[in-house]
């Protein structure tokens, strides 16, 4: 229902409203005595009337963000507490635990990449050394071939590992985004059809189509589709990585192959015996040559064959996930300690020690001292006319004055948990309200305005078939189209039809009153009063 400002005015005797010198008389023409209003400038406020819940903005439902046990509570409801004063406390002993686990995981995945590591930096420094002869004496400086092979391959091992990090954040980020889109472009589903179904046996049962897409729901697809696009980026930045450290340990192996072929050659010469090999497995036992402490070859990876490429990105995604996880049970620990936010007072406490919680109930409800809010809701024929910044009257329950509010958030998608879709609306209340936590309150939300308009009073305008006042002209009512602007309770603006200081016509005083069957039109906002009632 829609009302306005301005107070209804009830007098018969001339009376002057809102500073527009509008009078409101009785006049008494020839056929009949007429209660009248001048045509005056004047400004008209358009209000949507609701209802509402006064919340503080400050308001805060915590709980721990980690499942356990409660240990101890340390507030109760009514208590004012300070900004990081512990409210609660979870039996940390298992998150402790899990913390260590993590820790060892870390651990052993770090050092299986560095072994692996190692492994492939033996197999490259093989391949650059020549075979030592009798006639070379040995060094310990390594030659520039070594230096520069070594360099490269550690280059080459960087650009592996770093590459699958950067895919495994990609991807991460890509299914948050996916997971944003999927709640942002939820469509209500529709009831099936069955008073006419589809010839072509259509499920009417399925979500209908989006008329159009929301803002909300594009940014979030456009987000998508950008998360996407990072993904394939990093994962062709980790194939061109595995590609490149993949030909100079291939290479390698190659090389330490030869070199084998060519050492076997040469001992056969000198004794005359047949000792080779197949190429083939040369190659391979060359690239593991040596059994390491902890039990596998060299060059061997967590799978027990030749340390590749693959293997080292497998080492790093191994990691990635094992730091994660840590991430996540040291923040589950922290989480064990429950702090108050800011500076407030406890509204309620709903758990005790022993109680065994989720990581999302919630056991405290603190409020501060922020400003108040007033969470409303509007339907889908409303939410059109409202928007962000609009200005409001806000009464509380018992309250006598009321106070100003403005609209700070509108609900881009519907509440479908009731019969008819309504979109959440919040206002901020620009005083103190002395009225408690969830209490009502009655809105009046300004939708239009308009200001040094010409008005008439709201009871004079009639929409029966067309819109039109009754000019009082030469002591008789004429009637005359009109073009409205905004409406409102008690004055309605005129934009074309009238003129300032003409008099309209808002009862014919001799005219019976009609019968409780009458059909009367009035134009939204408008009061009941319609044009000519009896007034006896």
């Amino acid at each position: 229902m829609r009302h306005r400002r301005l107070a209804v005015v009830t007098a018969v005797a001339a009376v002057l409203v809102a500073g527009g010198g509008v009078a409101y008389a009785q006049t008494q023409g020839t056929s009949g005595a007429y209660r009248t209003a001048n045509v005056a400038v004047a400004d008209v406020d358009e209000t949507l009337g609701l209802s509402g819940t006064i919340t503080a903005s400050a308001r805060q439902d915590l709980s721990f963000g980690a499942a356990g046990t409660v240990k101890k509570v340390e507030v109760a409801a009514g208590d004012t507490v300070a900004a990081g004063d512990v409210l609660a406390t979870l039996d940390g002993t298992d998150l402790e635990t899990a913390v260590t686990k993590a820790e060892a995981t870390l651990a052993k995945a770090t050092a299986q990449l560095e072994t692996d590591r190692t492994s492939q930096a033996s197999t490259v420094a093989d391949a650059a050394t020549p075979n030592p002869s009798s006639s070379t004496p040995t060094t310990s400086t390594p030659s520039p071939a070594l230096t520069a092979a070594r360099a490269k391959l550690v280059d080459q091992q960087k650009a592996v590992t770093t590459a699958q990090t950067a895919a495994t954040d990609a991807i991460t980020a890509s299914k948050t985004a996916l997971a944003a889109q999927v709640t942002a472009c939820t469509v209500v589903e529709q009831p099936a059809d069955t008073a006419d179904p589809d010839p072509d046996g259509a499920d009417d049962s399925a979500p209908a189509p989006a008329a159009g897409l929301s803002d909300e729901c594009t940014a979030a697809l456009d987000a998508v589709q950008s998360a996407q696009d990072v993904v394939s980026g990093r994962q062709d930045d980790l194939q061109k990585a595995l590609q490149d450290l993949s030909a100079t340990l291939t290479g390698a192996v190659k090389a330490i192959g030869q070199t084998s072929a060519d050492a076997d050659a040469d001992a056969d010469a000198g004794t005359g015996t047949d000792t080779s090999t197949p190429a083939k497995e040369t190659a391979a036992s060359t690239a593991t040559p040596s059994t390491s402490s902890s039990g596998s070859s060299g060059s061997s990876g967590s799978g027990g064959g030749t340390v590749t490429a693959a293997t080292l990105a497998k080492d790093q995604a191994a990691i990635d996930t094992a730091d994660a996880e840590l991430t996540e049970a040291q923040r589950a620990l922290t989480s064990a300690r429950l702090t108050a936010p800011f500076a407030g007072e406890i509204l309620s406490v709903s758990a005790v020690k022993g109680d065994v919680v989720g990581a999302s109930d919630v056991v405290i409800v603190i409020a501060g001292d922020g400003a108040t809010t007033v969470a409303t809701t509007v339907t889908l024929d409303q939410v059109d006319d409202v928007a962000v910044g609009q200005t409001a009257a806000v009464t509380p329950a018992g309250a006598k004055d009321p106070v100003s509010a403005t609209v700070t958030s509108i609900g881009l998608l519907p509440d479908t948990g009731t019969d008819t879709s309504t979109y959440p609306v919040t206002l901020d209340l620009a005083g103190e309200v002395a009225a408690p936590e969830g209490s009502t309150a009655s809105i009046q939300l300004v939708i239009g305005t308009a200001q040094d308009v010409l008005t008439v009073p709201s009871s004079a305008v009639s929409t029966t078939g067309r819109t039109t006042v009754s000019v009082l002209t030469d002591g008789k009512p004429v009637v005359t189209p009109v073009t409205v602007g905004v409406v409102g309770s008690t004055r309605t603006a005129i934009t074309d039809g009238l003129t300032k200081g003409q008099e309209v016509v808002l009862a014919d005083l001799d005219v019976a009153l009609p019968s409780g069957d009458s059909t009367t039109t009035r134009l939204p906002g408008a009061s009941r009063q319609q044009p000519f009632p009896t007034r006896r």
